[in-house]
């Protein structure tokens, strides 16, 4: 219950402030600047995950979670006093919009793999299913209070970004409290071996490369993950053409849509998601959002060509729901699979890249769209980037069982050593 807790409070941040940073960039500098900030976020993504990377599996992943929450504190402070400048508001605003990417990816996904720990792949199906309900549930709390807040911090003539204080109170609070309430459990430890970060990234990408499925599906992330960007990225700018640059307008109608998507999420969640996998398998589950991501593609061309924002709201949340529900608990569960000596490493590699790569490629595809002012455009080469990760897809189907018998899947014992001058003594968390 804490480790559920603390997920859904820091995804409900998450998504609070990804809408809030959404519309003011939106708002203060147009969706050219989507363009820019999204590769940003890409570098961001990959730099800071190499940062935790050294540390995550070597360590109490606890410690390196405080330490993180504590780091985003920070760095949400220093983009609240650039945002009180003129001169810099650009860059505070921007560091905002990165630390929603963090909050609803990165520290989240620090938490699935500290779940990982206390449970094996047979119990994690009903955990992880429940854990992610209740993080849906909670999520769908971010628009809520996004939709909330705009009439009522105009009212009071407070700006809209007045709601971003949230952020970095929650993230101290957790700092605090989730090593406390966890210490002595096993996600307390470390594996005592150190290793530097070329070890690290070899170990990992060792195991992709040695695991034919988890190969697979890192492939099929990269190919899913960027067709699903640039669907957000041109849903965005679609947007906002079609109904203006006011911060206003743009919180409300993106917090309207994102609550539409969580509440069919969270009643996916709730009554069918569990079933669902246990009928037909996480790498079935695993499959859906390629196909989604399709047909995603496909709707918000339509959108973009007759100009409906109903059906580009359409569009988004066809991408978004599968990827908050079954799809989720899919990649979440198949983590317990991989030794908990590499698992977070493992994770951060087939999660986190496919993302940040995302990040890169789908700027410039959208730029054409945005050049050419058709985002049907590059929604039809999302499309095609989905249909190219299904092949990857079917073969993660037809080969998950025997993949399960690779030997580097074999689970052992941590083995605590002494600690040495060469190595230095496990971390409390």
């Amino acid at each position: 219950m804490t480790i559920t807790c603390r997920h859904a409070t820091w995804c409900f941040v998450g998504i609070v402030t990804e809408i809030v940073a959404n519309s003011q960039i939106l708002a203060l500098y147009g969706p050219s600047m989507l363009l820019v900030v999204y590769p940003i976020s890409g570098v961001a993504m990959i730099l800071l995950a190499l940062l935790q990377f050294r540390f995550v599996d070597q360590y109490a992943r606890l410690r390196v979670l405080r330490v993180s929450a504590f780091g985003y504190a920070l760095i949400f402070v220093l983009a609240f006093v650039f945002m009180a400048t003129q001169d810099n508001s650009m860059l505070g605003i921007g560091t905002v919009w990165l630390l929603a990417d963090q909050l609803t990816v990165v520290l989240p996904l620090l938490l699935w793999s500290l779940a990982a720990d206390q449970f094996n792949a047979g119990e994690a199906r009903k955990v992880f299913s429940w854990i992610a309900s209740w993080t849906v549930a909670a999520s769908a709390l971010g628009p809520v209070v996004a939709l909330i807040a705009a009439p009522l911090l105009s009212a009071l003539a407070l700006p809209l970004p007045t709601l971003l204080v949230v952020g970095p109170i929650v993230c101290v609070t957790i700092g605090i409290w989730l090593p406390r309430a966890l210490r002595g459990t096993s996600a307390g430890r470390g594996l005592v071996r150190p290793e530097g970060l070329g070890d690290s990234l070899r170990s990992a990408w060792e195991f992709v490369n040695g695991v034919p499925v988890w190969r697979l599906l890192l492939i099929m992330s990269v190919l899913t993950f960027t067709a699903g960007l640039v669907i957000h990225l041109g849903f965005m700018i679609d947007v906002s053409d079609l109904i203006g640059r006011d911060a206003f307008d743009l919180q409300v109608l993106f917090a309207g849509v994102t609550l539409a998507g969580f509440a069919v999420s969270w009643l996916i969640q709730r009554f069918v998601a569990n079933r669902i996998q246990d009928a037909r398998g996480i790498p079935a589950m695993i499959m859906v959002l390629p196909l989604a991501a399709i047909v995603a593609g496909l709707v918000l061309a339509l959108g973009s060509i007759v100009g409906s924002i109903a059906v580009l709201a359409v569009a988004i949340n066809i991408w978004r729901i599968p990827r908050y529900t079954v799809s989720a608990n899919a990649r979440r569960t198949a983590l317990t699979l991989i030794p908990d000596e590499r698992r977070a490493r493992v994770a951060f590699l087939v999660e986190l890249l496919p993302l940040a790569l995302g990040y890169l490629i789908a700027s410039p595809l959208a730029l054409t769209g945005v050049t050419l002012d058709a985002i049907w455009i590059p929604a039809l080469i999302a499309s095609l980037l989905a249909l190219a990760a299904v092949p990857f897809a079917l073969r993660i189907v037809r080969t998950w069982d025997d993949g399960l018998l690779n030997p580097r899947l074999r689970r052992r014992k941590r083995d605590h050593v002494e600690p040495s001058q060469d190595a230095p003594a496990p971390l409390e968390g």
